[in-house]
């Protein structure tokens, strides 16, 4: 249990010497992490309600939303995708991918 409890609080507080072999798993599971794990696991989509933009035109949809986010955050969204929900009978919600 000793063993267990020392090795947990060496790695938890990164106390092994640089060029150990724990020293190489700990960096190779970091970059593992970087670098395996898709992004949209830290991208949450952006919700906005039909009735929060107004009528929309199916032609100029991006455009309204990118116009309404603008004003609601205060600087330009780029936008990479819009996907269209509908929850309830009439009640449509727009989730919006930034790029």
């Amino acid at each position: 249990m000793k063993l267990i409890l020392t090795t947990l609080k060496k790695t938890l507080f990164w106390s092994y010497e640089r060029g150990s072999w724990q020293y190489d798993v700990m960096c190779v599971l970091i970059l593992a992490f970087i670098f395996l794990v898709p992004s949209s696991i830290f991208h949450k989509p952006i919700t906005v309600r039909s009735e929060e933009v107004g009528p929309v035109s199916p032609a100029g949809i991006e455009q309204q939303i990118a116009d309404h986010l603008a004003r609601r955050y205060g600087h330009p969204v780029a936008i990479s995708s819009i996907e269209t929900v509908e929850e309830r009978p009439g009640e449509v919600k727009y989730l919006i991918w930034e790029k």
